[in-house]
């Protein structure tokens, strides 16, 4: 069995895939991303005038880019109709933010759809935390959550991709507890499981991680 993964960035997304794959068993993983092919030039000249929604990203050196989703939608919709030609009997978008539906033969799964209907499961009420990479999210993770669930909504930037990651999400994590945060939604494929433990500890409190919800809704689908 062949599951497609389309990143907005650049392929192979290693930092997630490897973490994913042991909860789909005896799935071949192939991978695309969007800003595949594109050289230094290209690449900059999305970072300095990003068009739309802006999302963060992973280049595959490691590094962090900054894009607008109407830059990459061309590229993701390139990758889907690949993959799907490839054999890929169902495809996972590597990216929550919104996206319309893309023409597919086979199941897309939206990241933002799966961790909005696992949270909007879980949550009765009060405050719920959003954890997202870039400040410029913020405003527009809080107006998009605010529409999914009852009750208050914070949003704290904290980047997955830099080297001192930990430093961030240590920070984003003491301004949730202060604020009281009954529930986090780690907003972002980028975001580890050993991130998501590390917060979960520091706040005492439930934790939903984007990539591993994708992961469990997929072995469903596909009846692993």
């Amino acid at each position: 069995m062949r599951v497609g993964a389309v990143t907005v960035g650049q392929s192979p997304r290693s930092d997630i895939t490897p973490e994913i794959a042991p909860l789909l068993p005896g799935v071949e993983i192939l991978e695309g991303g969007a800003l595949d092919g594109l050289g230094p030039e290209e690449l900059e000249a999305l970072r300095r005038q990003p068009r739309g929604e802006v999302l963060a990203t992973r280049l595959r050196s490691g590094q962090e880019i900054v894009v607008g989703k109407d830059d990459v939608l061309p590229g993701v919709a390139d990758q889907i109709a690949r993959l799907e030609r490839s054999g890929a009997e169902a495809i996972l978008l590597l990216c929550t933010g919104s996206f319309p539906v893309m023409a597919s033969t086979v199941p897309v799964l939206y990241p933002e759809a799966v961790l909005a209907q696992v949270v909007r499961a879980v949550f009765a009420g009060g405050r719920l935390g959003v954890l997202t990479p870039h400040p410029a999210q913020c405003a527009f993770q809080v107006k998009r959550w605010g529409e999914v669930v009852p009750g208050a909504v914070k949003a704290v930037a904290a980047s997955p991709y830099p080297a001192d990651a930990a430093a961030g999400l240590a920070e984003a994590a003491e301004e949730l507890s202060a604020w009281g945060a009954d529930l986090v939604a780690m907003d972002c494929l980028g975001y580890t499981t050993g991130m998501r433990d590390a917060l979960r500890r520091r706040l005492e409190r439930p934790v939903l991680l984007a990539r591993t919800a994708l992961a469990r809704v997929t072995a469903e689908l596909l009846g692993l």
